[in-house]
């Protein structure tokens, strides 16, 4: 016999649930609602539902995930707006299921509820009676200092991202201070960047920006020279950007930062585009 106390009834709820469904006899689990005690009958060494009964613990392990999150987030780096601990929480499960690519080592995240698992596996072969306030408390230590990590890796991000948002609404308000030098420019990208004016010739900085026309915590330095750079000078109107791929980097602050202004055309179109057919 396998016993867990609750103190919260929902906890007990979800437990009892689980185990109903996951046993071939629904009338082996015992469930105690007074005393928040829920029980399942297992024969000696029945390995396979020692280890459903686990899963079960596990899963219910990780609907604290978000809570542990959250705690994480106002107790150890003092975050006290919700907006914000729902986002850096938003971005950590990204990361956790493997929706964000470029941070090294992500993958040790994506199996970080088999730590939960191992937690439970190892509490319901001793049999007897579990608290699974206990369990939560000394089991899971291994599970939420990976957790701590995950949240340091999503809060570095957040800040990269406000850092960005940062850099783009400078540029946007550098490009509404510009008047229009080239009523349309022409952008290529399979690989590479070429930027021409509508005529076909190269598009490069023909004035520079003098600081004084700079947002405050903006720099020259910061803006890339051979694309962005002449593209702010030149304020165009109008961008027609021919590219296969308008995900990659430098592509989406284009977009983000002339928004309304730009046209994406398919990279095949650009063939034709200064053979007098445009």
């Amino acid at each position: 016999m396998v016993s867990i106390t609750f103190s919260d009834l929902e906890d007990f709820e979800f437990m009892t649930a689980q185990l109903t469904k996951v046993t071939d006899h629904p009338k082996r689990v015992k469930s105690d609602r007074e005393a928040l005690k829920v029980s399942i009958a297992i024969e000696p060494y029945d390995t396979r539902m020692c280890y459903l009964i686990s899963q079960c613990l596990a899963l219910l392990g990780t609907t604290y995930e978000k809570r542990w999150m959250d705690q994480l987030l106002k107790s150890t780096y003092y975050f006290q707006d919700q907006d914000e601990i729902a986002e850096i929480s938003a971005i950590a499960r990204n990361i956790g299921d493997g929706n964000i690519d470029d941070i090294p080592g992500a993958s040790r995240y994506s199996n970080r509820h088999d730590l939960l698992l191992e937690a439970a596996v190892s509490c319901i072969e001793q049999g007897g009676t579990i608290s699974f306030d206990s369990f939560l408390r000394f089991r899971t230590g291994p599970y939420r200092s990976l957790l701590a990590s995950l949240i340091g890796e999503a809060i570095d991000e957040y800040k990269l991202e406000q850092e960005y948002q940062n850099f783009v609404q400078a540029l946007r308000i550098l490009l509404k201070s510009r008047d229009t030098v080239t009523k349309r420019a022409i952008l290529v990208f399979n690989g590479s960047y070429h930027l021409y004016n509508a005529t076909g010739q190269v598009l490069t900085c023909q004035e520079g920006l003098r600081i004084e026309d700079l947002p405050n915590g903006l720099s020259v330095e910061d803006i890339d020279p051979d694309i962005l750079l002449p593209l702010l000078v030149a304020a165009p109107e109008e961008i027609h950007f021919y590219t296969d791929d308008n995900e990659e980097g430098l592509a989406q602050t284009i977009r983000n930062v002339f928004e309304e202004r730009i046209y994406f055309f398919p990279y095949c179109m650009s063939k034709i585009l200064f053979s007098g057919n445009h």
